[in-house]
């Protein structure tokens, strides 16, 4: 069973929500109308075949396939990753804001720099991070509690987008990229929307040399908010005395090395993946939030339950990094909302040598599209994989699950750095809102799902946050911060 955007004014299927998601089509598209669907929102160009068959042809026959099978995946992201490395249509889009960060570049490159930045992502380094997260969390909710009327719409998308730049700023900057947050954060959506589209020259694979009105749009954003993270980094490095300073991510960035090669990054290379983690771990980040709740005002029954098991938890005291790895049903909310809506829609591969998937030649420069929406939506993997019901993650049930069906952060060797970061901060804001407001959504049928790089909410989430428990802890860890617009109510982007 699939649903549209207005299933979601009556989400139950047998007492269940049944969250927005386009309606599969009945047939494959033809080039014109696959064209016009992958420009416009690339989630709407599959057929019903693509959710019920293990590997699909795409539009090329033999020469770009679709693969669901997990083992398929596993033999592609895992045992066999050396042979496929990233797609030309994710590079094209990617390479020219990330340059050579670990979201781009291949090979030894990539090899070196993961073995450099692995120790900032360990679970001691993320542990560490806690404090600002919750800071800055609270930060918000004393905003939501003094700033929002009740009777107030607001967007939940623009305020974890806010919220998470806020935590990506204090924990890899200390705060430095403050003064320019709207000015970054304009101009990097603009970036992804314009070269997050496939428009003809990529649908084509046209030469990089070919104009195109995307890249003309996006030359302006690009430039700007590359040069403030430029101006950023050749400041710090300038009055580095070779010792971390701040202790925040940039400059442990700047002082560490490659343990096998010693291997330090230059300043381009520091620029690259300070990108890299401020645009995965902020539009990522903020988009999740949002589909959390959005999937949490859907169920009120599955809401209530995460706001009893934090209460049992944690209590009226404060939380702590300990007690996230206590919240058991709350993870499952979280799983099976990166089920539903994956932060990245589509992970694309290229052949560079012959091979066989799943009993299918694969060319050489063969393009492969594994796509986390079909795989965690797949009528072969899941049992009613429409519906929204975190219990599937819950103990015995989740065993269950073949690793390569469910893959919110990649798979294999080019898995997320960023993803006990990721999770570490999506439970520090649930333990610490949850508790205190309730949410209801404005209009839960105006929700619908847009794949640009990552899979947002393409007009927002519109809710009412109400709050039930007083906010009495003050920001602990860095000094709050005044941004005198949103007193007002509205955002600054």
């Amino acid at each position: 069973m699939s649903s549209t955007a207005s299933d979601a004014a009556n989400p139950t299927s047998i007492g269940r929500p049944v969250p927005s998601a386009p309606a599969p089509r009945t047939s494959r598209p033809g080039l014109i109308a696959a064209y016009r669907a992958l420009n416009r929102n690339p989630i709407t160009a599959f057929s019903e075949r693509a959710y019920n068959e293990p590997i699909v042809s795409l539009i090329r026959p033999g020469r770009a396939l679709l693969v669901s099978d997990p083992e398929a995946i596993e033999h592609i992201l895992v045992h066999n990753a050396g042979n496929y490395r990233k797609s030309r249509q994710q590079q094209r889009r990617l390479q020219p804001a990330l340059g050579s960060g670990l979201l781009t570049s291949e090979g030894e490159v990539w090899r070196s720099t993961r073995r450099l930045a692995a120790p900032l992502f360990s679970p001691a380094a993320v542990g560490h991070l806690f404090d600002d997260m919750a800071a800055a969390t609270r930060q918000m909710a004393m905003r939501w509690q003094t700033a929002i009327a009740p009777d107030q719409a607001v967007d939940l998308a623009a305020e974890f987008q806010r919220l998470t730049y806020e935590i990506v700023s204090r924990t890899i900057f200390s705060g430095a990229l403050d003064q320019d947050r709207a000015q970054i954060h304009a101009h990097m959506a603009i970036y992804f929307d314009t070269l997050g589209r496939i428009d003809l020259s990529s649908f084509f694979d046209l030469p990089e040399w070919w104009p195109s009105a995307t890249k003309v749009k996006a030359r302006t954003s690009l430039r700007t908010f590359r040069s403030v993270v430029d101006t950023v980094v050749k400041g710090r490095l300038e009055g580095s005395d070779g010792s971390a300073v701040s202790g925040d991510l940039l400059d442990r960035l700047m002082h560490a090395s490659d343990p096998t090669s010693g291997r330090k990054l230059d300043a381009d290379a520091i620029a690259d993946n300070v990108l890299t983690f401020l645009a995965a771990g902020h539009e990522t980040t903020g988009n999740a939030l949002a589909w959390i709740f959005y999937l949490m005002g859907l169920d009120p029954a599955s809401e209530a339950r995460t706001r009893t098991e934090i209460d049992e938890v944690i209590g009226d005291g404060p939380v702590s990094r300990e007690a996230l790895d206590r919240l058991t049903f709350t993870k499952a909310v979280i799983d099976e909302a990166m089920r539903l809506y994956p932060p990245a829609p589509f992970i694309g591969r290229e052949a560079l040598a012959s091979d066989e998937v799943a009993g299918h030649q694969v060319r050489k420069g063969s393009q492969l599209v594994i796509s986390p929406w079909i795989v965690h939506r797949h009528r072969l993997l899941w049992d009613d994989p429409d519906q929204f019901r975190p219990e599937r993650f819950l103990s015995e049930a989740a065993k269950t699950i073949p690793r390569s069906a469910f893959l919110p952060f990649g798979l294999g060797p080019r898995i997320c750095i960023g993803q006990r970061f990721a999770l570490q901060e999506i439970l520090t804001v649930l333990a610490i809102l949850v508790p205190r407001f309730r949410v209801r959504l404005a209009d839960p049928a105006a929700v619908e799902p847009l794949a640009r790089i990552t899979l947002q909410p393409a007009r927002g989430v519109a809710a009412y946050v109400t709050p039930i428990k007083a906010c009495r802890e003050a920001p602990s860890g860095t000094a709050a911060r005044s941004y005198p617009e949103a007193e007002a109510g509205r955002l600054s982007y």
